[in-house]
């Protein structure tokens, strides 16, 4: 059996596409929740909890489309998942608000960080096909 080596089969497509599946999630939760909030008043917490809770979910697709195409190593696909998911998150921040560091740092870091363990574990054992 002659090996086809072209790029949606490779390492870096299955990365660059869950990374646009999290991405993906992490927006529809975003526009879900930004039009839950049109309807009622919404305390600045609250924001900041819909906002975590969006890159929770997506981070979660991200690592468990992962786990579930390389099918081992879901705790250590999530970790990996989960970190360039908070890096992501860094850089974005760093864009838009200039302090990517605030007081909820660790907390943010932390949950993602489960979430993508969390969605690692369940792809990797997960029955699906995909």
């Amino acid at each position: 059996m002659r090996y086809n080596s072209n790029f949606k089969n490779s390492k870096l497509y299955l990365w660059l596409s869950s990374v646009g599946t999290g991405a993906v999630a992490t927006i529809i939760c975003l526009m879900l929740f930004a039009f839950v909030m049109t309807g009622i008043d919404v305390s600045e917490g609250a924001i900041a909890t819909f906002g975590s809770v969006s890159v929770c979910v997506g981070s979660y697709f991200f690592s468990f489309l992962v786990g579930k195409k390389r099918r081992k190593d879901g705790i250590l696909i999530g970790i990996l998942c989960g970190a360039i998911s908070f890096s992501i998150l860094i850089v974005i921040n760093l864009l838009f608000l200039k302090n990517p560091f605030s007081s909820s740092f660790f907390s943010k870091l932390s949950m993602i960080i489960i979430c993508s363990i969390i969605g690692g574990i369940i792809g990797v054992n997960s029955k699906i096909r995909i």
